[in-house]
């Protein structure tokens, strides 16, 4: 048997992390409850989500679409409504779906962020600085020929 093949007893355990998973819980939850540790029951969850093939996944998005709509009709229904004094929770709603559906969907791109630190800014400061004490001195030196 192939390294990458799984037996059937693997399939069932990964697949029943998977389910713990799906329930919401932590990997150290499914590794106490399947008696494993942390990383076995990542892997195993892993495992089973690289076990489903690509149309399965494109039908759980279109599913999980149509339900995203469906609440995003009745949450709009309320956040439009005039006479709604929770228009403000109905609002958040909207923007909580607005979410859900960019994130599966993969609409966001990833942050990337940039760090500086005070070495940084006094280092580049002193670069700035002798950069003008060299104008300076050019000038300097133009103004005296």
């Amino acid at each position: 048997m192939a390294t990458n093949e799984r037996t059937e007893e693997q399939a069932i355990l990964d697949t029943k992390a998977l389910r713990l998973r799906s329930l919401g819980f932590s990997y150290q939850a499914i590794a106490d409850q399947m008696g494993v540790t942390k990383a076995t029951a990542y892997n195993r969850c892993q495992r089973a989500l690289a076990a489903i093939p690509a149309e399965a996944v494109d039908e759980h998005r279109r599913i999980e679409g149509a339900r995203l709509d469906l609440l995003m009709e009745k949450a709009m229904e309320k956040a439009l409504d005039p006479d709604n004094k929770s228009a403000l929770f109905a609002i958040d709603r909207v923007l909580a779906i607005q979410d859900r559906r960019a994130r599966l969907l993969g609409l966001d791109a990833p942050v990337k962020t940039e760090v500086i630190t005070l070495d940084f800014i006094q280092a580049e400061i002193q670069r700035l600085e002798a950069s003008l004490g060299e104008i300076d001195d050019s000038d300097s030196e133009a103004a005296t020929n």
